[in-house]
C-alpha cells in the first residue's frame, strides 16, 4: 500500500495558520467563559459528499453508476445507516471540494478542522479550517489541498479528522475529537466517454485494475485488452453473442460466463470509454476465411478453423481481447496493424474484407 507524505509547504502553511488559530481560540474562550460545563463536546463526520454537483466535475468527484447502471447513491459516505461507496476522479485534478455534515452532542459551536491522510494515497488534506457558529448536521464545504495521482488505478486511503469544538452553549466543555474514515477511489485518464459517461462501478473495478499505473491512452487500451483476455473469466463461444452494434448486453455477458468476438470487442471499446478514451471503435472483418491456430479466450487448446467474420477493438490499430496468436510465441494482439502482423498470424485463406469501423452506443 502506498503512503502519503505531507509536503513541507503544506506543513509550513499549517504552522503559520496555527498561530492565528491560537489567537482565535483565546478570543473565543473569553467569549464563552461563562458557558463552561462538565460535558466535553464530541464531533464526528456524519455524511461526506464527494460528487456534490451532478452538472459538473470541475471541483468534485465524477458521477458514477452502480453495477446495474443505475445512479450511485449520494452521499457516498454515511455514518448511519452505514455507507461507504467508491468514488472516481480524473488524474492530476487539484483542489477538490467535499461537502460534509458533522454530528455532535452540542447544537451550537465553533469548529477548527484538520484533515490529514494517515495511510494510502489520498485525494487531499485540510489545514485549520474554521467554521463559526456551526449547528449540528449543518452541511459545509471543505477545499482539499492536494492533487489526484497521475495514473489510472484503484486506490485506498484513510483520513484522520481532528476537530476542535468551542462551545456556544452552557453545559459543555470545548474539546478535541478525533475520528478516522477510510475511502476507495478510482483514478481515470480523462472524462468518461459515451456510452459510459457515468461509468458502472463494476466496469471501473475491472478497467482500473487492468490499466493500473498507466497514463497514456494507447497503453490504457492495451492493458484493458490484455486484462479482459486474462481476467474476465469467460469462455469463447462463437455461436452466440451479447453484442450487436449498437447494442451491448454487458449485464448478461458478465453473468453468463461465455463471450464471442463481438462481445470482447465491445468490452475493449466500452471499458476504455469508461476510463476516458475517446475515438475507440470496433472493426468487423468479413469472410469467409480460414484462420491459423489461435487460443480463444477461456480455452486451453489451440485451434484452427473457419469464420464467417471476426470483430476486434480498433484504436488506429487492432486490439483483440478474444484470442492469442502464434502458438510458438503466444501474444494478445494489441496495437497491431490490421493488414500486417495481425493478418499474417491470423489469416490462412479465403476472403479478408475489413469493414468500416463502428461504435457501441447502448449498454445495458
Amino acid at each position: 500500500m502506498e503512503t502519503k507524505d505531507i509536503t513541507h509547504s503544506f506543513a509550513a502553511e499549517c504552522l503559520i495558520k496555527s498561530r492565528y488559530i491560537l489567537y482565535l481560540i483565546v478570543i473565543l474562550c473569553f467569549s464563552v467563559q461563562n458557558s463552561y460545563g462538565s460535558t466535553d463536546i464530541t464531533v464526528r463526520p456524519y455524511e461526506i459528499k464527494f460528487d456534490h454537483d451532478s452538472t459538473s466535475h470541475n471541483d468534485d468527484a465524477l458521477t458514477i453508476s452502480d453495477e446495474e447502471g443505475d445512479p450511485a447513491p449520494i452521499p457516498e459516505w454515511k455514518y448511519s445507516p452505514s455507507r461507504n461507496d467508491n468514488i472516481a476522479y480524473i488524474k492530476n485534478q487539484t483542489d477538490r471540494k467535499i461537502k460534509v455534515k458533522f454530528d455532535s452532542n452540542c447544537s451550537d459551536m465553533h469548529l477548527i478542522i484538520n484533515l490529514t491522510v494517515t495511510t494510502g494515497t489520498g485525494i487531499g488534506e485540510v489545514c485549520n479550517h474554521v467554521i463559526m457558529n456551526y449547528e449540528d448536521l449543518q452541511e459545509i464545504t471543505l477545499t482539499l489541498d492536494g492533487t489526484i495521482p497521475s495514473s489510472v488505478d484503484i486506490r485506498q486511503f484513510t483520513w484522520k479528522w481532528e476537530i476542535y469544538a468551542i462551545t456556544n452553549e452552557s453545559g459543555y466543555c470545548s474539546a478535541l475529537s478525533t475520528n478516522y474514515t477510510s475511502h476507495t477511489y478510482y483514478t481515470l485518464l480523462a472524462v468518461p466517454q459515451a456510452p459510459m459517461t457515468e461509468p458502472w462501478s463494476n466496469v471501473l473495478d475491472y478497467a482500473c485494475d487492468w490499466a493500473s499505473g498507466e497514463s497514456i491512452d494507447v497503453n490504457v487500451v492495451a492493458k484493458v485488452t490484455e486484462g479482459a483476455y486474462n481476467n474476465l473469466e469467460v469462455e469463447y463461444d462463437g455461436d452466440w453473442s451479447h453484442a450487436w452494434v449498437p447494442y451491448f448486453d454487458l449485464t448478461d455477458m458478465l453473468s453468463d460466463g461465455w463471450a464471442d468476438c463481438q462481445d470482447m470487442s465491445a468490452v475493449v471499446q466500452v471499458f476504455s470509454n469508461a476510463l476516458g478514451i475517446s475515438g475507440i471503435l470496433v472493426k468487423r472483418i468479413d469472410g469467409r476465411f480460414g484462420y491459423k491456430l489461435i487460443l480463444p479466450i477461456g480455452l486451453t487448446s489451440w485451434q484452427g478453423g473457419i469464420w464467417n467474420f471476426h470483430q476486434v477493438g480498433y484504436y488506429s490499430n487492432v486490439y483483440d481481447a478474444c484470442l492469442k496468436l502464434k502458438a510458438s510465441a503466444p501474444r494478445i494482439p494489441v496495437n497491431e496493424s490490421l493488414n500486417a502482423e495481425y493478418k499474417n498470424d491470423l489469416y490462412a485463406s479465403g476472403t479478408w474484407n475489413p469493414q468500416s469501423s463502428e461504435y457501441y452506443t447502448v449498454v445495458y
